[in-house]
């Protein structure tokens, strides 16, 4: 009996897990802020049923935390924008100051300050004691249990608070671990919202802006996939100067080139942007992924197609995002196309993704030489890419420009 109780146990915790897995997910799907943040609490509320959550936000325009949102049945209601405190407040301080923060990295509870303060044992200076009392009293200014801080690099982005659980036990460290990653979660999603919110901005003002929002996108998937540093821009770099040794084969390219190389150049910069949507733990595993973790990983160009089709300037660029991982003999991924069905920007990116990725370390093995790379290239003419941009890629390699 204990045995089965154990197993319905464990049950329940993955369903909830992945009932905050499949909120992650959905997260970067969303370019409104306030409707992120709703979802982002109403999944915390539902799946650790605590009376109330709510997230200061950090507001660059007023450089300062704003509660955006806060719900639960019965539970504190603060309106939005109500609140606002400064980067002085002890919250922020504890999380941004590291000379006071004797509780330890990431989520902080507030039964873990007071046991510090009420420690027999504490000889802590009379300034940390005032500073940990004020700490204590934000906290019941929220009726806070746990705060959680929400970091893109070192800037702190948002505070996560959450009330008492419905049945008044304390969160497991399971949970609270858990929090830690839906948070990082939360940033990507939050920092991608804030930059489709300053895109359209930019478009609608002037669109000579528009790449320099792109490259800040390409960005955040570095931020997150911390093997690939550098992998982007050579994707890009790679891409361009194919399309200009392919154009050089086939003059029937002449039409709209101007347009094409600028399409290409936003398509090879966001190509893995879909990787923002993946788990960190897949993401970032220093090993051989496993089959499901694989069929997670593919999943990628979807996603990022379905980030990209929310802007219409991005209607080329999809398909480059999309169709990248298809292969020309029909074996690719996500839509199994093959030969001229797929498009020449994703064959032109296939090529150039594909190398660098040949030629770079991993932690699981090392990078091939150009030269082993250069013949796996070669090998799959006609197979895995297509015919014209093998040739141009061959021919750019004995011009010594790649």
């Amino acid at each position: 009996m204990k045995k089965l109780r154990a197993i319905s146990f464990r049950k329940a915790r993955h369903d909830y897990r992945k009932d905050l897995e499949k909120a992650a997910k959905q997260m970067i799907l969303i370019r409104r802020v306030d409707t992120l943040i709703k979802l982002i609490l109403r999944s915390i509320i539902k799946n650790l049923k605590v009376d109330h959550a709510g997230l200061l936000l950090y507001d660059k325009t007023k450089d300062s935390y704003i509660v955006t949102v806060s719900r639960g049945k019965g539970g504190l209601k603060i309106p939005t924008g109500l609140t606002k405190i400064t980067r002085d407040n002890a919250l922020v301080r504890y999380f941004t100051d590291v000379s006071v923060k004797v509780l330890g990295e990431g989520p902080l509870l507030l039964e873990k300050i007071n046991a510090y303060l009420n420690s027999k044992r504490n000889r802590s200076s009379k300034d940390l004691r005032i500073f940990l009392q004020d700490l204590a009293f934000q906290f019941s200014l929220y009726n806070a249990k746990v705060c959680i801080p929400g970091f893109f690099r070192d800037e702190l982005i948002f505070i996560l608070f959450l009330g008492q659980k419905l049945n008044r036990k304390k969160l497991t460290a399971d949970e609270v671990g858990f929090l830690s990653v839906l948070s990082s979660d939360a940033v990507m999603a939050i920092q991608n919202a804030w930059y489709f919110q300053d895109l359209d901005k930019q478009l609608a003002r002037n669109k000579n802006l528009f790449l320099q929002t792109v490259m800040a996108l390409a960005t955040a998937i570095e931020a997150k996939d911390k093997y690939t540093s550098g992998h982007t821009d050579r994707v890009s770099h790679y891409s361009l100067i194919l399309a200009e040794e392919i154009r050089k084969i086939n003059s029937d390219l002449q039409k709209d080139w101007d347009k094409f190389i600028q399409d290409l150049k936003i398509a090879s910069l966001l190509h893995d942007i879909g990787k923002i949507g993946l788990r960190e733990g897949v993401l970032n595993k220093p090993g051989i992924l496993n089959d499901e973790e694989r069929n997670e990983m593919q999943k990628h160009p979807l996603v990022g197609s379905s980030i990209l089709k929310q802007v219409d300037e991005f209607s080329q660029p999809i398909l480059g995002v999309k169709y990248h991982h298809e292969r020309y003999d029909g074996g690719g991924y996500p839509e199994g196309l093959k030969g001229e069905q797929i498009p020449l920007i994703a064959q032109i990116i296939a090529v150039a993704d594909t190398y660098d990725a040949m030629v770079s370390d991993r932690p699981y093995r090392k990078g091939l030489s150009k030269e082993q790379a250069v013949q796996e290239i070669r090998k799959n003419r006609g197979r895995q890419f297509s015919p014209v941009t093998v040739d141009a890629f061959l021919n750019l390699c004995k011009q010594g420009k790649i």
